[in-house]
């Protein structure tokens, strides 16, 4: 009745004035219809002014105790549509750039397009190209401005591997620096009253974000083309951002073109810090090349300060170092060499912890030599270090190696004297750890534990969705680094999802993500007829996300499958359910370009 009412009431009216207030209050509770219909008469009546009167007494409310408890969305929230609208009339940036800062909402192409042809149509057409402008720069001032919504964006587009989206992202903001919207500058932004308006701040952790996006995509070439784009606004790039380029090199085999980025580092100023070194050591020892490894190490024990006690971050930073080298050296089997700067650690060098141990236990496991296991042990022992689930993790993957079933009981004994208790939790990470250790067997001694696991008499260490959701995880992370062989790593994945179901496990939504991923890259038809198959349970059991639509979008475009494409995304447009994540909306655009 109140939204009827507010249709027509005449504008001037004391009761319409009450009426519209009461409509700011079920707006405090989540009921947008009200508000969203006074604001739409005033909108058909040319009357911009009341527009922003409304939003701001709205603004004023929200912020109060009293109407923040119990607030939630039932129904469209159109209010900042009409306020970009009343904005875009009087031209007027100011009101939607700050009615935008109050909320995380993103406004997808479809319901912009809905809004303008029901809202906008009795309009010119230079008013409704500046609401459309006026909305896009909104959003990414705000997003640029608090930070986080960038930062959710560019972390799901990495997990992902959508580089497309991180290239969007910056193409966005060098639009933004060279219109005037967006300048480079540090990260000081002090509070701008609403009468005013300035262009918000590119500081250095945009920058070092979209780099970390890149790398994280697996793209460092747009790393290094995002770099060019701060060169040329006047930043300087950090050498965190470096260090980030670096180990994207190492993840994507781009190890030899190291040197070059270390050039450019000293070009802009930087040398290379411990974490520098620490990833050129790792990348040098993948490489084999000796000489130039021992010469980066000497350089970083050359770099220790002498004249002072080391910080925590320090300590940690050369510790990280000298672990790299023994973990380098033993791959080389120079195994004399490695005791020799294990005795420098907590003399010269930082003290050695349970981390290096097992970094040492882990390699004379894989080279078969249960002596100096056994020695390693005795040392830990006698620097009063106390081992940890990894560390018996190692060592029970190295009596399943052996066959030594008899070892594998008295480390579960000596797990129990020392409080480790093998329950599920602690026995997944285990098969966690082994999957991370990267080793051409680790998959086959995974799936023996997972297999003690399933027998064991012990229910508290017996599998869940967890264990299973980790190894389905980790081997499809394989797949993807091609540190396993994709048919093999399918083959597994399958073995495991059909077994799950085989011990009455119902996979959750992370299970299927993970299969549906997989079967998406798998090239044969039925792969396709499968992945579409657990899109449509997820969502005919609405416990669909965002993610879901994401992968199965992202791997329809990927297959060239662009009808099915156009179809899922009619899909989207017609689901009744909350905002979708920025990330996905992104998606959504380009694709529909494409199609």
């Amino acid at each position: 009745m109140l939204t009827d009412y507010l249709s027509h009431a005449p504008v001037k009216s004391e009761e319409r004035k009450e009426a519209e207030e009461m409509s700011i209050f079920f707006c405090t509770r989540g009921v947008m219809a009200p508000l969203n219909e006074a604001m739409a008469f005033h909108l058909r009546s040319n009357n911009p002014t009341r527009i922003f009167e409304l939003w701001d007494k709205y603004d004023r409310w929200g912020k109060k105790p009293i109407y923040l408890a119990g607030k939630r969305n039932m129904s469209v929230d159109d209010r900042m549509l009409y306020v970009c609208a009343a904005a875009a009339i009087t031209n007027e940036f100011t009101w939607i750039y700050h009615a935008m800062s109050t909320s995380s909402t993103v406004f997808p192409d479809w319901r912009v397009n809905d809004f303008v042809q029901r809202a906008l149509t009795g309009y010119e057409p230079a008013v409704r190209q500046r609401f459309r402008d006026f909305l896009h720069d909104a959003m990414l001032t705000r997003d640029v401005d608090l930070f986080y919504p960038l930062a959710s964006q560019v972390r799901e587009a990495g997990e992902h591997g959508d580089y497309e989206a991180i290239e969007a992202l910056c193409r966005n903001i060098r639009d933004g620096i060279e219109r005037g919207l967006l300048v480079p500058g540090p990260a000081l932004d002090p509070k701008v009253p609403k009468s005013t308006w300035s262009p918000r701040i590119v500081d250095e952790r945009v920058w070092t974000l979209l780099v970390y996006g890149a790398v994280r995509s697996r793209k460092v070439d747009l790393a290094g083309m995002i770099v060019q784009e701060m060169k040329a606004v006047g930043v300087r790039p950090s050498i965190r951002i470096w260090n980030y380029i670096l180990m994207g090199m190492v993840k994507t085999g781009a190890q030899p073109r190291m040197l070059q980025v270390l050039n450019k580092m000293r070009e802009d100023g930087h040398e290379p810090d411990l974490m520098s070194q620490t990833i050129v050591l790792r990348a040098l020892f993948d490489k084999r090349s000796l000489a130039q490894a021992r010469g980066v190490f000497l350089s970083i024990i050359g770099s220790i300060p002498s004249d002072r006690p080391w910080t925590d971050e320090e300590t940690t930073a050369l510790r990280s170092a000298y672990n790299v080298v023994l973990n380098g050296l033993l791959r080389c089997q120079l195994i004399e060499e490695a005791d020799k700067v294990l005795a420098t650690m907590g003399k010269e060098g930082p003290a050695p912890d349970v981390v290096t141990f097992n970094t040492l236990l882990n390699r004379y496991a894989h080279m078969k030599l249960p002596q100096k296991v056994k020695e390693t042990l005795h040392i830990m022992g006698d620097r009063n270090i106390s081992p940890d689930i990894y560390t018996f993790t190692i060592l029970f993957v190295n009596a399943c190696h052996l066959g030594d079933d008899a070892m594998k009981h008295i480390l579960m004994e000596r797990m129990r004297e020392l409080d480790i208790k093998a329950n599920t939790a602690l026995l997944s990470a285990a098969i966690y750890s082994i999957l991370a250790n990267g080793e051409n067997d680790s998959l086959k001694h995974a799936m023996q534990l997972l297999r003690l696991m399933e027998k064991s008499p012990d229910k508290e260490a017996r599998p869940n969705e967890i264990t299973y959701n980790t190894i389905l995880h980790k081997i499809r992370q394989q797949i993807e680094d091609k540190t396993i062989p994709f048919a093999a790593g399918h083959e597994q994945m399958e073995k495991i999802y059909d077994g799950m179901k085989r011990r009455m496990f119902r996979p959750n939504r992370v299970t299927l993500h993970v299969m549906m991923k997989q079967y998406l890259t798998h090239p044969h038809p039925d792969s396709l007829r499968t992945a579409t198959a657990i899109f449509n349970e997820l969502c005919t059991e609405r416990v669909d996300n965002d993610d879901t639509w994401y992968i199965f979008l992202q791997g329809l475009n990927r297959r060239g499958q662009l009808e099915l494409v156009a179809e899922t995304i009619r899909k989207l447009q017609q689901r009744q359910s909350i905002q979708p994540k920025k990330s996905l909306l992104a998606l959504v655009e380009r694709l529909s370009w494409r199609i």
